[in-house]
């Protein structure tokens, strides 16, 4: 990750905004990718891998950046005012010409977790609905969504065109996004404020098109819980008052 960033600070302001532009190694610009506050909000790179943050205060402020296929990395910025810089993320993985795989790759360490969860609730000591590689490949499915839209207490709606969120029940069944999470990183859902692919802030934490981030051949596993009281402690994003009343829906992938 290469980090380039000026700075400019206002007196008078009392938020800060940080903007930038996500590349490749080839100076490509790269988009859908999430940039997650470490405790707070998020933003989605356009499709010119412009983003922008606004944020409520000057202080230091630490967030993590991901996208499939790159490696992830975290950014820190020291207290000020706007700030604008670019990121350079490097690819995960480097495609080898002329050799063959003929061994089994190994299984995520991220799965561990997700199995052993999954054993907890069929020994009746656990919570949540999983869905399982096997299970996804004898129900092909064309978008990620179509794989949890049978799931109870889950609804599948559509947003616009053709695009699709996931939606839990609040209190008193009142209809609600559900906070989604990819591979251990939260990337949408909830009360927190949340930004959609082209910057724009959704006024009503409208729910994160999974679709967009992974198809369902790439999945290894989702587990659903009805209620975020009802998941580990680790899949409720900090600062949420309203994450443990709607549902919570992990996917894991193939590759982590």
């Amino acid at each position: 990750m290469a980090l380039c960033a000026t700075a400019t600070v206002a007196a008078s302001q009392s938020h800060r905004v940080i903007s930038g532009t996500i590349l490749d190694v080839r100076d490509r610009p790269v988009a859908s990718v999430n940039l997650a506050v470490v405790g707070g909000m998020s933003a989605i790179s356009d499709d010119s891998g412009k983003f922008r943050l606004e944020i409520a205060h000057r202080d230091r402020v630490v967030f993590d950046v991901r996208r499939l296929g790159f490696m992830p990395s975290r950014i820190a910025l020291t207290g000020g005012g706007d700030t604008s810089f670019s990121v350079l993320l490097l690819p995960s993985a480097q495609r080898m010409e002329g050799v063959e795989v003929t061994s089994k790759a190994g299984k995520p360490a991220a799965l561990a977790g997700f199995e052993e969860r999954m054993l907890a609730r069929q020994r009746a000591s656990g919570t949540g609905f999983f869905i399982t590689a096997k299970e996804i490949e004898s129900r092909p499915a064309t978008r990620t969504t179509q794989v949890v839209e049978n799931v109870p207490s889950i609804r599948i709606r559509r947003v616009s065109g053709d695009k699709y969120g996931i939606f839990g029940r609040g209190v008193g069944g009142a209809e609600c996004p559900a906070t989604l999470w990819l591979d251990g990183i939260r990337i949408g859902g909830g009360a927190q404020p949340m930004r959609d692919r082209r910057g724009r802030l959704v006024e009503k934490a409208e729910s994160t098109e999974i679709d967009e981030y992974v198809d369902p051949n790439e999945l290894a596993g989702v587990e659903v819980y009805a209620r975020g009281m009802l998941a580990p402690p680790q899949f409720l994003p900090p600062g949420d008052p309203n994450a443990p009343r709607c549902a919570v829906v992990v996917f894991w992938t193939k590759h982590g």
